[in-house]
């Protein structure tokens, strides 16, 4: 068995964090990115991103489908100018499909249970209340983000959907709404026959309602390779939904390149231009 190098810039600290409602692994691991410049007496707060899929952010040795390498595009884009952040990634577990399962419809799929709910309660009352009570890090609604890819994507957009007073900024990359439609496979060709855009109908009705519009920045990224195809066409109809309403473009950035998989390849492309326009 190959063993893989660790790849992290900047420090990374790993604590444990219970959460009762978990079903499983409920010490929970979360990754503390720190950049190389951080200074915890600096006058001036960090911005700070939460993410998901805690394994794949910043280590390839540690994931088990490739990284993001969010410490090395964020510590090029400080060297650029821009302020780095910190970055708060929660591990997932064997559990992943119903802990980021967030309410968006009550459609069944397959034997997922809604759990989403009780991963942001863990992410907002558990682990941002650690993180800044340890590290100097904003609580300033402006300077805190919510990124994941996939699965990971909707719940960024459930989080900020739900918790619209802490969250500003959404890095939904490749946002599995074709899961609520063709069930887990994700496939057109093998539908289960729920056939529902009922959780898509839901987020950009939200989105367009006088109490978010213009009420964050957001980046949705997609591939168009095999099953990216489907995100394709929902990426591009959320934003033509946007901006039809009159969300402004200054407020969200769309990146897609059909030639993109679904996968930390085209996640990892895309977190640089995303980290950039989050941050002009």
């Amino acid at each position: 068995m190959m063993i893989k190098e660790h790849t992290v810039v900047g420090e990374l600290k790993i604590v444990k964090i219970p959460y009762e409602h978990f079903l499983i692994n409920k010490n929970r691991r979360i990754r503390i990115w720190t950049p190389q410049s951080y200074n915890e007496k600096s006058h001036r707060p960090y911005k700070v991103i939460y993410m998901w899929d805690g394994q794949n952010i910043f280590d390839e040795a540690t994931s088990y489908s490739g990284e993001w390498q969010v410490d090395e595009a964020i510590e090029e884009q400080e060297r650029r100018g821009l302020q780095p952040s910190v970055v708060v990634a929660l591990d997932c577990s064997p559990d992943r499909l119903s802990e980021y399962l967030p309410s968006f419809s009550n459609i069944a799929i397959d034997n997922l249970g809604y759990k989403g709910s009780d991963t942001l309660d863990f992410l907002v009352n558990r682990v941002m209340p650690y993180v800044e009570s340890h590290y100097n890090v904003s609580r300033k609604r402006e300077n805190i983000a919510i990124g994941g890819s996939s699965m990971g994507g909707l719940m960024s957009l459930a989080a900020a959907l739900f918790y619209p007073n802490i969250f500003s900024q959404i890095y939904a990359f490749s946002p599995a709404f074709p899961l609520f439609k063709y069930g887990i496979s994700e496939e057109k060709g093998e539908s289960k026959g729920l056939n529902s855009d009922k959780a898509f109908d839901f987020v950009w009705k939200k989105m367009l309602s006088r109490e978010f519009k213009n009420k964050f920045k957001i980046v949705l990224t997609s591939g168009g390779v095999g099953m990216e195809a489907e995100y394709y066409d929902y990426v591009k109809r959320f934003e033509k939904k946007l901006l039809k309403a009159g969300w402004k473009q200054a407020n969200l950035l769309v990146l897609q390149d059909k030639n993109f998989e679904h996968n930390e390849k085209q996640w990892s492309f895309f977190f640089p231009q995303a980290y950039s326009f989050m941050n002009k």
